[in-house]
């Protein structure tokens, strides 16, 4: 499930194949486009399920404008154009753009959420505006061409080049607006009275009610807080929003499923309560247990829809223990769920043990930052970016926000000044001491300056009180992350 919902994908890509170049062994123009998009709204901006559709076999003129693209286009929330010469001379392209805005216009929303055009008409080309395609009406260009005068048609922008970044920021701030009006916005996280685990046990088929009710009831003995019984009926939008209150305050969620879809969401026929849940859960990162009966055969189901989602859910990914899909009798899994209940109460106070790194980075280095975030996260590490905004107050407020979860700042130290380190280094010894002031349990105990291969070196920091080690790793010498580098940085700071 994407991002935005009702939808399968958040974000559509259409370009002509050849425009797709790329030099000796670097990655084509329209590989380095997708990558920024992707790294700068998962990372940066937060959306770590964002889901983007390119379709990247090899075209020719015998090509079908199959199934697959059918679908991907009529699922995908948001349709991006890279509007080249080529582009415009493919019929393939126009056939792409012309199904979004044919199949979107019949259907309830159309083609602007608010004030903003689905299309994203992104300019390789200085194409005059006479020459759009009566699709694009109603939309404003994003240029990504050097064209300097108005009749000049311009080359796509070197991704190499300090311009690329630039030409990108507009068009990353417009997405995020846009997502900001498709996506209901989710509840403020709450904490739980005293050092109760809380857990969100989701909408289950009427055959499972009373194995719900012994979850429940086992969740219970243990002293854990439930949400649960999100109450139909309700629209696609504010059941997403009810969910996502619901798992704000939870520590983790538990699925139940079998071979039943499940109760049907009131305006969306096609979507179950049970369904829906899980996928939101998912997008929300946060861990899930997930029942099947131990001997459901998921390929036999008749239902394809419920077959489909349970094969999705038996083959999601069980990156860093987020996820568990479990076979077993009812049994096994009421005493499971008590395990986990009562392991997380006895870690509740136990966080600062955790190796966690919040990475922070100007726009100018951002794609070296994304390359240790990485690494770190190969390492097993625990890892998040400041999740930064259009607007540079409410990035400052998220800074101050992610700096009091972590035991690790990671400033990456490359073509920025000295003035944005300090002032960044000033707001954690500020966020801190507020901490202090108000007996709030501090965690925050480095902070690292990354010298990236373009960095010139050592910053000319001025002397900070001795409240939070400050330590320089130097990595300007390799073009790669160094392992020896990023052991200390590994280690939390003891030397291996």
């Amino acid at each position: 499930m994407a991002l935005s919902p009702g939808y399968e994908h958040d974000i559509f890509i259409s370009y002509a194949h050849n425009d797709n170049f790329g030099i000796a062994d670097r990655p084509g123009w329209v590989d380095v486009f997708e990558e920024t998009i992707d790294n700068w709204l998962r990372k940066r901006r937060g959306m770590k399920n964002l889901r983007i559709w390119r379709d990247k076999r090899r075209m020719d003129g015998n090509t079908l404008f199959d199934d697959a693209i059918r679908n991907a286009i009529d699922t995908s929330a948001l349709f991006l154009a890279l509007t080249s010469r080529n582009y415009l001379l493919s019929d393939y392209c126009r056939r792409e753009l012309q199904r979004f805005h044919q199949h979107h216009g019949r259907h309830p929303g159309g083609l602007r959420i608010g004030d903003r055009s689905r299309i994203f008409n992104i300019l390789l080309n200085n194409i005059a505006f006479r020459n759009w395609p009566a699709e694009f009406q109603g939309t404003s260009g994003f240029p990504m061409h050097d064209a300097r005068l108005e009749n000049e048609i311009g080359d796509f922008i070197s991704p190499r080049d300090d311009a690329f970044e630039k030409g990108m920021r507009p068009i990353v701030d417009a997405l995020e607006k846009t997502f900001e009006q498709l996506i209901p916005a989710p509840a403020v996280e709450s904490t739980a009275p005293g050092d109760r685990v809380t857990i969100f046990v989701a909408d289950v088929p009427e055959a499972l009610e009373d194995f719900k009710d012994r979850i429940i009831a086992q969740a219970q003995s243990r002293d854990a807080m439930i949400q649960s019984d999100i109450p139909p009926p309700m629209t696609a939008a504010e059941h997403a929003a009810a969910v996502s209150g619901a798992l704000a305050q939870s520590r983790f969620a538990v699925h139940l499923l079998n071979q039943w879809p499940g109760r049907k969401l009131s305006d969306h026929k096609d979507l179950t309560f049970p369904r829906e849940q899980h996928e939101i859960a998912f997008k929300h990162a946060i861990p899930q247990l997930v029942w099947v009966p131990e001997d459901l055969n998921i390929a036999a189901i008749e239902n394809e829809e419920q077959r489909r989602f349970l094969e999705s859910c038996e083959n999601r990914p069980r990156a860093l223990g987020q996820y568990e899909f479990v076979r077993c009798l009812q049994s096994e899994f009421v005493n499971l769920v008590g395990e986990r209940i009562t392991g997380l109460a006895a870690d509740a106070g136990d966080e600062s043990r955790r190796l966690s790194y919040l990475i922070d980075t100007h726009q100018k280095d951002q794609r070296y930052a994304f390359r240790l975030a990485d690494f770190l996260l190969d390492k097993g590490a625990d890892v998040d970016f400041n999740h930064e905004s259009s607007d540079p107050l409410v990035s400052l407020v998220k800074f101050e926000q992610s700096v009091k979860k972590v035991k690790n700042l990671v400033l990456i130290c490359g073509q920025v000044g000295p003035a944005w380190l300090v002032g960044r280094i000033k707001k954690a010894f500020k966020t801190v001491c507020e901490q202090f002031e108000t007996e709030e349990r501090l965690r925050l105990e480095h902070i690292w300056l990354f010298l990236a291969p373009n960095s010139s070196g050592k910053p000319d920091l001025p002397a900070f009180p001795p409240l939070i080690k400050i330590n320089v790793l130097d990595n300007s010498r390799s073009p790669e992350i160094d392992p020896q580098v990023t052991s200390k940085l590994l280690s939390g700071g003891v030397t291996p």
